[in-house]
């Protein structure tokens, strides 16, 4: 949700000052960006754990096969790095008892494929290499149903092809089958030992660390508040801009939490929400600063006080200051008789008014902080009476809308890998390609969920390699054969791919050419042309793997966008349903907000739909015009909490229930459920209601109430926006119309 705070010029009548541009140097923007994607060092630990055990493996690997199997000194280190890049590229980071399920899984699938490529021997004869080149066709779909089993199971299908393309390429001899079970075995005990070791850092200190970050920008951004209210200048948005920034860092350090303690969700997620609340409050605050007029009332300096203290509070957390509570409370007092104050105008008095609701709801974020903070973290929690039970595997044949019985989106996917690989490995035998297995390999990491994905994925991976390689090739010619500084880039950029894979999947793919092609050419000798080859046969397996995916049995996650939508929606409106003055169990919005989190996610794919004409529309207008719909909703939900605990007057109740049930009819009309005749009398009925509640304005205890009702007044009107324009956005039309949507949200709603 956007924080712009919308000011005038102030009583000096000053233009603010456009702030100078400087552009940070390279390394500084890096380690913000790791700062942000990988907080703790989480991924980077495990980047730094791969280089240390390739090392080890390249010296104690070279060391084994001189003892046992002299001819194999490049190929027997090659599989012990394989072993060690699998097991780490497809374990994500975890608690070390989930990574050591997740590794000893890895290791017995490629172990049991070792023990099969022993039997079948392809170095034995041409029989046999051709035998195992087929084999990666069956095999590749496999891995693909696999995917059936969600992210674990598609790690271990790409797991699976990694190790059975090195077989290939290697096409050992039975006995050397089975030294390069001993190289997996060793590779796979260095790698196990050096990543459940105790010296890693921590993914829940880490969390706590990112929640302090955005405490302290929050500061900054209270006293950079104070100083332009007190200056009488405009309050620009600039600062919030960092705290923006820093959600994706808490979003990413949540989730590494998450994976090393599951069972302390309940605690990271309260503590995240408590952050949110105060991200949400401080830039909702900026927009409560009212126009300011040089004869009238002097509001500017309680304003900035109560900014001053809150500001301190979170800058010592742990320190309670009397005197300053005491200038505080005066502050409000101030401010709240400046809010009734006749001579000022009313769009200033209704500022003022959500300023103290903002102050107020302020205040109890940063108690609920305190209190987090000032015990062990994570608090303690009970155990789990009983284990939730894992995810059902999705079927591998569901049942349609009619009845009838349809292939699921996995299968769809494997038949489509099972084509893909056919063609790979049918161009390989007929032409004789040098480097046949690349393409293979490529359709397996390529090919996606859904066309959008593959297609996304696709062009990452062929920019990616195609940068990757060429940057390779000039570090050839520039370095040559000096293997030491070769290796060292190669490591560098191994730790590049690992630590970028998850959300910068060019870059990722850059660094997987340059090391690759590096890397043969010292264990094999291989040339620019081989290089080159890796460039186009990579292109070659891209473009086959986005041919079948839009060909054979195209699965399009478009297709569930709008039911996904819709779904949304009726469960915020069942949540605003069940808040007060409705009696009976309220429901939260906060699982709604999640959902659109995750809708947000596949926007790369939804998007990528659009050029195969495919896409319903601009899912990215949709899933953030839901955000900002959840996020009003937060605050409803908030609101209607506080109120809920307080004595309120038949005619506050009255205003409440007017503006939610203009809310809930809003909803109804969006969902094609009826309802625009009762939306046009809803407007006249929250006049009425509100005019009513004005007319005892000073009743005592009506002003400590008024302000929350203006809150809610404001929200519940604020929520007619995203309304309107998801209504526009989710007719059934194809495609849709981003002009007609985004003018949609200044007309009337009207059913259809």
């Amino acid at each position: 949700m956007s924080a712009k705070s919308e000011v005038s010029l102030g009583p000096q009548g000053r233009a603010p000052t456009p702030p100078a541009f400087h552009r940070r140097p390279l390394l500084a923007r890096i380690g913000i960006w790791l700062a942000d994607h990988d907080p703790g060092g989480i991924d980077s630990t495990r980047a730094l754990h791969l280089g240390i055990a390739l090392i080890i493996l390249i010296l104690t690997g070279a060391a084994t096969a001189q003892m046992f199997a002299p001819g194999m000194i490049l190929t027997f280190p090659l599989m012990a790095g394989t072993a060690a890049l699998t097991l780490v590229s497809f374990t994500p980071a975890a608690s070390r008892r989930t990574e050591a399920r997740s590794m000893a899984r890895l290791f017995l699938v490629s172990a049991a494929f070792l023990v099969l490529l022993a039997l079948v021997g392809p170095g034995e004869g041409p029989d046999n290499a051709l035998l195992q080149k087929l084999l990666l066709v069956p095999l590749s779909a496999c891995a693909l149903i696999l995917r059936r089993y969600g992210m674990s199971g598609q790690f271990l299908g790409l797991a699976l092809i990694v190790v059975a393309t090195v077989g290939t390429i290697v096409a050992p001899t039975r006995a050397q089958a089975a030294m390069l079970l001993l190289a997996f075995c060793q590779g796979s005990a260095v790698v196990a030992a050096l990543r459940l070791s105790p010296w890693r850092p921590s993914a829940v200190a880490a969390y706590v660390q990112s929640t302090i970050d955005v405490q302290a920008a929050v500061a900054a951004y209270l006293r950079e508040m104070s100083e332009a209210v007190r200056s009488g200048t405009p309050f620009t948005d600039d600062a919030a801009r960092t705290i923006e920034r820093l959600r994706a860092r808490v979003w990413n350090a949540l989730g590494n939490a998450l994976a090393e303690d599951p069972g302390a969700r309940s605690d990271f997620e309260a503590l995240r929400a408590r952050f949110y609340r105060l991200r949400v409050a401080v830039q909702l605050l900026a927009g409560c600063i009212p126009k300011s007029t040089p004869d009238g009332p002097d509001w500017c300096s309680p304003f900035a006080a109560a900014c001053d203290h809150i500001a301190r509070r979170l800058e010592a957390i742990d320190v309670r200051d009397v005197h300053s509570e005491e200038h505080f409370e005066r502050a409000l007092r101030l401010l709240r008789e400046q809010a009734f104050a006749p001579e000022l105008p009313p769009a200033d008095r209704f500022a003022l008014m959500r300023a103290l609701t903002a102050f107020d709801r302020l205040t109890l974020v940063v108690n609920g902080i305190e209190t987090a903070e000032t015990q062990p973290f994570p608090p303690p929690h009970p155990p789990a009476d009983e284990t939730p039970p894992a995810p059902k595997p999705i079927p591998l044949l569901e049942r349609a809308a009619d009845g009838s019985r349809r292939l699921s989106a996995p299968l769809k996917v494997a038949c489509q890998g099972l084509v893909a690989t056919g063609i790979t490995t049918a161009l390989d035998v007929g032409l004789h390609l040098s480097h046949a297995y690349w393409a293979t390999m490529t359709v397996m990491f390529v090919i996606g969920n859904s066309v959008g994905e593959t297609y996304v994925r696709v062009r990452y991976r062929v920019v990616g390699t195609l940068i990757g390689v060429i940057a390779g090739i000039v570090v050839f010619l520039i370095v040559g054969d000096t293997v030491w500084l070769l290796a060292l880039l190669c490591m560098v950029a191994q730790v590049i791919s690992l630590i970028t894979a998850r959300d910068r999947y060019d870059v990722a793919s850059a660094a997987m050419g340059f090391y690759v092609v590096l890397g043969l050419h010292i264990l094999d000798g291989l040339g620019t042309s081989g290089m080159l080859a890796r460039i186009y046969e990579t292109a070659i397996g891209a473009l086959v793997a986005l041919a079948v995916s839009y060909v054979v049995l195209p699965v399009y996650v478009i297709d569930q966008f709008r039911p996904e939508v819709l779904g949304i929606l009726k469960r915020c409106r069942d949540a605003l349903a069940s808040w007060w003055p409705h009696p009976g169990q309220a429901m939260s919005a906060a699982p709604q907000a999640l959902a659109v989190r995750q809708l947000g996610i596949r926007l790369p794919q939804l998007d990528a739909e659009q050029a195969f004409r495919h896409s319903a529309g601009d899912a990215a207008n949709v899933v953030s015009t839901l955000d900002v719909l959840t996020t009003y909703l937060a605050l409803i939900e908030d609101i209607s909490a506080r109120l809920n605990g307080m004595a309120c007057a038949p005619e506050m109740v009255a205003v409440v229930e007017a503006a939610r049930s203009r809310s809930l009819t809003a909803f109804a009309v969006v969902l094609g459920e009826g309802g625009a005749g009762g939306l046009a009398a809803a407007a006249p009925a929250v006049e009425a209601a509100v005019s009513t509640a004005l007319k005892l304005a000073d009743d005592p205890k009506v002003k400590e109430i008024l302000p929350l009702v203006a809150d809610y007044l404001a929200y519940s009107d604020a929520l007619l926006r995203p309304l309107r324009e998801l209504r526009a956005a989710i007719t059934d039309e194809t495609p849709w119309q981003k002009e007609r949507t985004l003018a949609a949200s200044q007309e009337p709603m009207r059913a259809t």
